[in-house]
């Protein structure tokens, strides 16, 4: 099993790397670091000056122009931990394919699976099943030994860098 430092690490390493396999450990390592993160930097914005009305407001929300008055109200704080929560969900956007892929090659199973998972995610009625049932599948164990995306990431005589 990876620790926690050493799966973001290959997170960011692997940047554009879709080649290989991720145990999962290296996936749920890399989850529970965007969460923490994401999770902090909401709460930067909730307690913010206007931050405290963000959140209802914001799912009433039908005109730029209301999001205007509510981006204005909010604090300094809670705008730089907006800022910063959209640069970090950008700059974490391509790994996080990258590192589902080869989630999904640890399982034998096609990269492609990802894109397919994303759409079936963005379909109302059928969006949090998809999403369970992605979740789910990265619980379970990769194939034991090598298989057609590469070494197992488990071996001890891998040269992996899933």
């Amino acid at each position: 099993m990876l620790e926690f430092g050493e799966a973001v690490r290959r997170f960011y390493g692997n940047y554009l790397n879709a080649d290989g396999r991720a145990q999962r450990s290296a996936y749920w390592w890399v989850q529970l670091y965007q969460t923490i993160i994401i999770s902090v930097l909401g709460i930067v914005i909730l307690m913010a000056d206007g931050g405290s009305n963000l959140l209802e407001t914001l799912l009433k929300l039908s005109t730029l122009e209301e999001f205007t008055v509510l981006w204005s109200d909010l604090g300094a704080s809670g705008k730089a931990a907006a800022w910063l929560a959209l640069i970090f969900s950008l700059v974490n956007f391509l790994p996080g394919i990258m590192l589902a892929i080869r989630r999904f090659h640890d399982l034998d199973f096609s990269g492609w699976l990802v894109m397919v998972f994303f759409i079936a995610g963005n379909i109302p009625p059928i969006g949090p099943l998809a999403s369970l049932a992605n979740f789910i599948w990265f619980t379970f164990p990769g194939t034991n030994g090598p298989n057609k995306y590469g070494q197992d990431p488990l071996s001890p005589h891998t040269d992996s860098f899933g």
